[in-house]
């Protein structure tokens, strides 16, 4: 096994954790960037269902590169506008199932189409994303960081 696919074996492992750390946030936590928890839920699987559309380009070995037609804010605000009729029950849900989607993705690509390249590597960083909104949040996210 390369050391990427080891180093993405972990990643995985990783997203599982921060999966369950989003999932615990308590009720009525505001992060550091002003979104409650229904925000967050939306930003992240938003952001799970785009990757998931990016796995069809791996699938075909080509190399993942994101390519966006707006900024970063624009596409948030985007996320929010399209589900804005959810509830923070309903959204935990969504987040939940993309989210599993996400991962069986993951491995899917990993076991079906193992990839050596450095360039896969953006593919695979869902977990740090998490990690970031997971500090704005006041979570020890120490264990998860890597040095």
């Amino acid at each position: 096994m390369t050391e990427f696919l080891k180093q993405a074996e972990s990643w995985l492992e990783k997203l599982k954790t921060t999966t369950q750390m989003v999932k615990d946030i308590p009720a009525g936590t505001i992060l550091t960037n002003g979104w409650d928890k229904r925000k967050l839920h939306i930003h992240l699987f938003s952001w799970d269902k785009e990757f998931i559309v990016y796995a069809k380009d791996l699938r075909q070995g080509k190399p993942f590169h994101i390519v966006l037609e707006e900024g970063l804010d624009e596409y948030n605000q985007r996320f929010f506008d399209e589900n804005e009729g959810l509830d923070d029950s309903t959204a935990e849900k969504q987040f939940l199932e993309i989210r599993k989607q996400m991962i069986s993705v993951y491995d899917e690509i990993l076991t079906k189409y193992p990839q050596n390249n450095k360039d896969f590597v953006g593919f695979f960083s869902l977990w740090s994303h998490d990690v970031h909104h997971l500090k704005q949040t006041g979570a020890d996210v120490s264990e998860l960081e890597e040095k």
